[in-house]
């Protein structure tokens, strides 16, 4: 099946290159959702998110992703609160998934050209990032089970072997309980171009039955068989439709950054070399595409694709996947066309020796091109998460007596806060720092040792002497008896509401428990909230005063809240 010496020296040399991609990563802490999960893990024995709703919706609504509590349950198990064996874990994981990308080239391209979709995979933007994100552990453990799936289908389809089948409904039941991104691989299988269509057919009938299966198990546990964080019912209106064209053409300017036109050119130039030597429409690869992007269609507007990061993953591996199959398949053409030429003796065209170089020098141009900018915007992502790994040190090393202003990337992503600190109480009993989200908290409570993050030596400051001034500021900025209205609603994990009477300016949530969530006018949110969550609406108006309501309480499944001040 595989030739062996060659497999373990790809996989050595792939986990060399990950590791030398990505070895800012060992020393970084706890970031972005990985608390939640470390928190959730801590609460609930993994099979529970498998199996009851009321536990796992604790955790999202929106998604269904228990793989990924399994996987940080396993690691605390094995290391404990250590995150640097978490590290080693994903970049162990990211490893895996690139040799399986290789061995999955390697059933239709030559060794060289699989290797190279395999590189490109581990120094592309959206997988650097995922190494520096543990919360993404699902996307590429998921993979890497698509991947074994995809591997063991079609040897199955060429030996005719029942375990392999089997092995591949084992890896793709498994990637779906990872990432719903997985749940169109069936379809995928039809397509693959090994053996005749009758025979893919039949092979991938299991594989639709495990899907029917995760469908129903989907709405058990959600109640609902769409995803993401908007009503679906807005999917298929046209406003819907043009933000998710929108969305998807800056794809290439997110993977390339400024350098996306010669991208564009290459990858262009790519195909259609390959349409020409093919002579045909790679409808195949249209229809691949197709089942790849329809998954993201649900987080266009929320939380929005404005990065390439984990939502990109699939995407990326897509296009690796493709160019490396044009250049082989072009490199062959021409390869081809020489033969014939020299065994009907005739001259060979000096230009078709630079046109048969073009494959070979189009993949490694198009790795130099995402590196350009995959450094860089990796370094703006790891300096953000060591705002997180500082903060983090803080809150674990410090008790109530002291108190921090969470800094400007941390609050947007408050629940990180609320997850480390309800862990530490768990764990050791011990209380943490006080979060001040908002000087609001600081005029109410009494906090002698206030500390903020300082990007400059990327440590805590101590700015307890500025106290007196932000009151100050803050009395003077305040308008306590200004006009403000809201209602809101909070039902069957949909957050409604509607503030006013300004149309200028910005409203925000602000709240201990939940952070500060900048919100419009009016809208409609899948969210997960905590039970009775204490918050003020903030009200600044563009000349920079502010205004507060009272004290609300978000309550699960409770009436709809009115109030207003005139």
């Amino acid at each position: 099946m595989t030739n062996l010496p060659r497999a373990a020296l790809a996989a050595l040399l792939l986990l060399a290159l990950v590791l030398l991609v990505n070895s800012g990563v060992f020393g970084a802490n706890w970031r972005w959702d990985d608390t939640q999960i470390l928190l959730h893990s801590h609460q609930y024995s993994f099979w529970q998110d498998f199996l009851r709703p009321e536990v796992w919706q604790q955790f999202s609504p929106a998604n269904l992703t228990p793989w990924l509590i399994f996987s940080f349950e396993v690691d605390m198990i094995l290391f404990g609160l250590t995150p640097a064996a978490f590290y080693v874990h994903q970049l162990l994981a990211i490893a895996a998934a690139a040799l399986m990308l290789y061995l999955c080239l390697g059933l239709w391209c030559r060794p060289m050209f699989a290797a190279a979709g395999a590189v490109l995979f581990v120094v592309g933007l959206p997988t650097m990032l995922v190494a520096e994100q543990l919360m993404t552990r699902h996307y590429i453990e998921g993979l890497v089970f698509a991947l074994i799936a995809v591997y063991a289908f079609v040897w199955y389809l060429r030996t005719g072997k029942l375990w392999l089948c089997l092995l591949a409904l084992l890896m793709y039941a498994l990637a779906v309980t990872a990432k719903e991104i997985y749940v169109p691989l069936p379809a995928l299988l039809l397509l693959l171009p090994d053996a005749d269509w009758r025979r893919r057919i039949i092979a991938s009938l299991p594989f639709f039955a495990v899907t029917l299966i995760y469908a129903l198990w989907r709405g058990y546990m959600l109640g609902s068989f769409s995803g993401g964080y908007v009503d679906s019912s807005e999917y298929l209106s046209p406003a819907f439709m043009g933000d998710v064209i929108a969305s998807f053409v800056t794809f290439p300017a997110l993977l390339t950054g400024a350098l996306w036109p010669v991208f564009v050119v290459l990858v262009g130039g790519l195909w259609l070399a390959y349409g020409v030597a093919q002579r045909r429409v790679p409808w195949r690869a249209l229809l691949i595409a197709a089942l790849v992007l329809l998954p993201l269609v649900p987080l266009v507007r929320s939380p929005g694709i404005v990065l390439a990061d984990r939502y990109l993953l699939l995407p990326w591996v897509l296009l690796s996947f493709s160019l490396v199959w044009c250049a082989d398949r072009v490199a062959a053409s021409l390869d081809w066309q020489r033969l014939n030429a020299a065994t009907l003796g005739l001259k060979p065209w000096h230009g078709k020796t630079a046109l048969g170089m073009s494959p070979w020098l189009v993949l490694p141009l198009i790795a130099v091109v995402t590196l350009s900018h995959a450094v860089p915007v990796r370094q703006t992502v790891a300096t953000v998460g060591t705002e997180f790994d500082v903060q983090a040190d803080f809150i674990w090393g410090n008790e109530d007596t002291r108190a921090f202003v969470p800094s400007g990337n941390v609050l947007p992503a408050y629940w990180f806060v609320m997850g480390l600190s309800n862990l530490k109480q768990r764990i050791s009993g011990q209380g943490s720092p006080l979060p001040v989200v908002d000087d609001v908290y600081l005029a109410e409570q009494d906090v002698d040792l206030l500390y903020t993050y300082d990007a400059g030596c990327q440590c805590m400051r101590d700015i307890s002497g500025d106290i007196p001034a932000r009151l100050a500021a803050y009395r003077q900025r305040l308008r306590p008896d200004a006009e403000l209205s809201l209602s809101y609603d909070y039902q069957q994990g949909y957050f409604s509401w509607q503030f006013g009477p300004w149309q200028e300016g910005s409203y925000h949530v602000v709240s201990d428990t939940l952070g500060v969530l900048p919100l419009p006018p009016a809208g409609q949110l899948r969210v997960t909230l905590a039970d009775n969550a204490p918050f003020y609406l903030r009200y600044t108006s563009p000349e920079g005063w502010v205004t507060y309501s009272q004290l609300n309480h978000v309550v699960h499944n409770g009436v709809a809240v009115e109030w207003s001040r005139n």
